[in-house]
């Protein structure tokens, strides 16, 4: 892993830090001090950046505390997604999706604000999905809490890109993640057939696109989709 030699560096707090995305766009070079966070995986130690464990937010506001002189890019990256139809769904099955996907991050968030606008520089990345924006059977849940981020994303652009603050919703399509891989082969061959390229997706388009993001100062409140056109 390579880091700016600086006295200021860039730092990448990931939120959902043990997910496969992460690790595998993380595996190739890059220039950032990256830290990720987890909550609901049981891997204990990853080799491409630190993870923490943590139950409770205070082990992030710790981290976030002994962050001096460094930018802040906080990727948004915890997904979860209980697939059943609206029939069969309880009210806390949908409030336990909305969560995980959406009202999880806003405590975090208003963390490291107070850093950002400090520095007048920040990056808010959310991770969402394509498939939960044009939605599906069996998606209710999933695709409302990413929905609830879209629509919280851009809010915070209104609110903060005036103070060097960019907020962004990458839009993935189809990767070889768990999510993915536990489909059945049916609905596998349905998905691809929907993307323009007939491929799961590459982690270093990922990984671009974050990179962009970062080095963009003028690009906020946007919907970036590495989908692969899916349609």
């Amino acid at each position: 892993m390579s880091t700016h030699n600086s006295k200021s560096k860039t730092q990448i707090l990931i939120i959902g830090g043990a997910s496969k995305i992460a690790r595998e766009a993380f595996k190739l070079d890059h220039e950032y001090e990256v830290t990720g966070f987890s909550k609901y995986s049981k891997i204990k130690k990853i080799k491409e950046y630190k993870l923490i464990k943590y139950n409770n937010i205070s082990l992030i506001k710790n981290h976030i505390e002994k962050i001096k002189n460094d930018k802040i890019v906080l990727m948004l990256m915890q997904a979860a997604s209980n697939s059943n139809i609206i029939i069969n769904k309880t009210s806390k099955d949908l409030l336990d999706d909305i969560n995980s996907n959406f009202l999880n991050f806003h405590e975090i968030i208003k963390l490291v604000l107070p850093h950002m606008l400090k520095k007048n520089w920040g990056r808010i990345i959310f991770f969402g999905s394509s498939r939960a924006i044009k939605t599906d059977i069996g998606l209710a849940g999933y695709s409302s809490g990413k929905y609830a981020s879209l629509g919280y994303c851009k809010t915070l652009s209104k609110e903060y890109a005036r103070y060097g603050i960019t907020s962004n919703y990458l839009s993935l399509g189809v990767f070889n993640t768990p999510l993915y891989l536990n489909l059945n082969k049916k609905i596998k061959n349905d998905l691809l057939n929907k993307t323009d390229t007939r491929t799961v997706g590459d982690y270093s388009s990922i990984l671009n696109a974050i990179n962009f993001l970062i080095k963009s100062n003028y690009v906020t409140g946007s919907i970036i989709p590495v989908d692969g056109g899916f349609n």
